[in-house]
């Protein structure tokens, strides 16, 4: 064989080696890119999963916890379109204020003509006084419901100084003789004795933690918190917003 011959076929040769070569390293380059892809697609899939995105976090925090109403005192009608809430504590001056010039107006205005419900649960946040007036009031409303609001007007009429602990059995007994026409004094007081609801008024504690109410009163109409419950014009205007959407 001559040398030109020679030289030509490893030339050849050489040539394609360097083919393959090429060829190996271009499918380990796409392996390898393949790989990451695959890698980085598995680790973003884990973080998304891992981590609630910021819509339902902002959906679970927007979420009210559910209210049972057959458990509460309910003035209106049950079948009202825009429902109102209060928390309250017999022991508080704001709450007095707020039962006896905007309840009223509200009654006037929405409840009498069924468009609004209003329900009264205790928040007792003043002390010791507090969880006795919750108490009576509990066991008002359980055993003698068409008397409850009654009573409930009558015991803010009565409310004494904030600072001092004027709520007492006796005053609790006074007020609902008043105030209950078959009222079973003997079995009243027994109950005032062993806090017989305790566990109602613990439960609406715990309703109103769970709704993050801070102060009261606070007021919630179809869930939502009234930014100043005294205020009328405030309470009016979110009361017919609540209407206009109901009706949309």
């Amino acid at each position: 064989m001559s040398n030109k011959k020679k030289q030509k076929n490893h030339y050849e040769q050489e040539k394609a080696v360097r083919r393959k070569q090429r060829q190996i390293v271009v499918i380990s380059t796409a392996l390898v890119i393949i790989l990451l892809v695959a890698i980085i697609g598995i680790v973003l899939k884990t973080q998304q999963s891992s981590q609630p995105n910021e819509n339902q976090n902002n959906q679970s925090s927007q979420e009210t916890p559910s209210i049972n109403y057959k458990e509460q005192p309910i003035m209106g009608s049950t079948d009202a379109p825009v429902k109102l809430v209060e928390f309250g504590d017999y022991r508080c001056p704001y709450c007095k204020e707020f039962d006896e010039k905007i309840v009223p107006k509200i009654k006037k205005d929405f409840i009498d003509n069924g468009k609004v419900s209003f329900t009264f649960i205790n928040y007792t946040i003043l002390g010791k006084g507090s969880q006795l007036a919750a108490n009576a009031a509990e066991m008002i409303y359980h055993q003698y419901p068409d008397s409850f609001w009654d009573f409930h007007k009558a015991l803010y009429a009565a409310q004494g100084d904030e600072k001092k602990e004027w709520v007492t059995k006796d005053l609790l007994t006074s007020i609902a003789k008043k105030t209950v026409p078959s009222l079973d004094e003997k079995n009243y007081k027994q109950t005032l004795d062993d806090l017989s609801y305790q566990n109602n008024v613990i439960q609406d504690y715990n309703l109103a933690k769970s709704m993050k109410v801070k102060v009261v009163p606070s007021l919630f109409i179809d869930g939502k918190l009234v930014n100043n419950p005294l205020d009328y014009h405030i309470v009016k205007e979110a009361i017919n917003n609540a209407l206009k959407q109901g009706n949309e």
